[in-house]
C-alpha cells in the first residue's frame, strides 16, 4: 500500500526541494556541477518566499506488508511551485491569478499518479486568487529529449490557450476573477545580422537554467565564439528580452527555452551563413 502526503516546505526545508530537482536519476556528476546554481536556486526561493512563492512537496510512504515491520519514512518525489502572477519569473502579466512556474515529478515516479496530487493541491491554492495561469509547451523537448510542462497536460485539467507563440503556451483556468493573463513575446534586440552576438538567458528559478548557461558559454569559448550570459532574475531583463530562458543570436531569439549545446551550435553557425 502506497501513502501520499502533499504539503507545503518552508525555507528551512529547501533541501527536499533540491532532493526532487537533483534527484538521484540524475548522473552523479551532473549533480556535482549542478551544484552552485542549485544553492543560487534556493536563495532565489528564499527571497520570492516573502512575495508569497510557495512550493508544496508530494511525499510517498510504501509500507512493508511485514508484521511489526516498521513503515518506511516518507520521501520526496515531486513538487509544484507557484507565485501571485504580478511576481512570475515568466514574461507574463496579469491579475488575480495564481502562477505555476514548475511542475515536476521525478522521472522514475511518471505516471503513479503524483503530478496529479500536486495539480489538486496548486488548484485549491488558486481558487483564493480566482484563477491559476501556467506557461507550458507543445511539440517541443527541453534540451531536446525530456517533456517538461506540456500543454496537453493542463487542459486536462480545464485550462483553455490564452496565448501562443512557437511552442510556448500561455494557459489560464477561470476560478471566477474573469482576468485573463497576457504573454509578452519574444523582442528582436536591433542588432545587425552577422554581428555574431551570442547572449544566453537563463535565471536562478531552475538550477538547469543556470548549468546550461555555463556550459554554453565554455563550449561556445573553445570554438571562438564571444557569449553574454544574460540573468532575466530582474523583471526589467526578463521584458528587454521578452524571454527568461533561450539563446539570442544577433539579436534574434533563436529557441525559447533551454537549449542542448547542439542546438546552440547549430543556431550560431546558422547566423554566421
Amino acid at each position: 500500500m502506497t501513502r501520499l502526503e502533499v504539503r507545503e516546505v518552508t525555507s528551512e526545508e529547501l533541501d527536499l526541494v533540491e532532493a526532487v530537482c537533483l534527484d538521484p536519476s540524475v548522473p552523479l556528476k551532473w549533480r556535482i556541477a549542478m551544484k552552485p546554481a542549485m544553492e543560487k536556486r534556493k536563495l532565489w526561493l528564499k527571497k520570492m518566499m516573502r512575495k508569497g512563492l510557495q512550493v508544496s512537496v508530494v511525499f510517498v510512504e510504501r509500507r512493508r506488508r511485514v508484521e511489526g515491520s516498521e513503515d518506511k519514512p516518507m520521501a520526496p518525489k515531486g513538487l509544484v511551485e507557484y507565485v501571485p502572477i504580478e511576481y512570475a519569473p515568466e514574461p507574463v502579466t496579469g491579475k488575480n491569478s495564481l502562477f505555476m512556474d514548475c511542475l515536476w515529478v521525478m522521472p522514475p515516479c511518471w505516471r503513479h499518479g503524483y503530478g496529479s496530487c500536486l495539480m489538486r493541491r496548486f488548484l485549491e491554492k488558486a481558487k483564493d486568487y480566482g484563477g491559476a495561469t501556467v506557461l507550458a509547451y507543445e511539440g517541443d523537448r527541453w534540451f531536446r529529449f525530456f517533456p517538461y510542462m506540456p500543454a496537453d497536460y493542463f487542459r486536462k485539467f480545464g485550462f483553455k490557450e490564452v496565448c501562443h507563440d512557437r511552442t510556448r503556451v500561455l494557459l489560464h483556468l477561470d476560478l471566477g476573477a474573469h482576468e485573463k493573463p497576457v504573454l509578452l513575446l519574444p523582442k528582436r534586440q536591433g542588432l545587425e545580422r552577422g554581428s555574431g552576438r551570442v547572449e544566453v538567458l537563463f535565471n536562478s528559478q531552475c538550477p538547469w537554467s543556470g548549468w546550461m548557461a555555463q556550459r554554453a558559454h565554455e563550449d561556445l569559448a573553445k570554438r571562438g565564439v564571444v557569449s553574454k550570459a544574460a540573468n532575466t532574475d530582474r523583471c526589467a531583463v526578463m521584458m528587454k528580452y521578452g524571454l527568461s530562458r533561450g539563446i539570442v543570436v544577433d539579436g534574434n531569439p533563436v529557441v525559447c527555452r533551454m537549449a542542448s549545446q547542439r542546438e546552440v551550435e547549430s543556431a550560431v553557425k546558422a547566423a554566421a551563413r
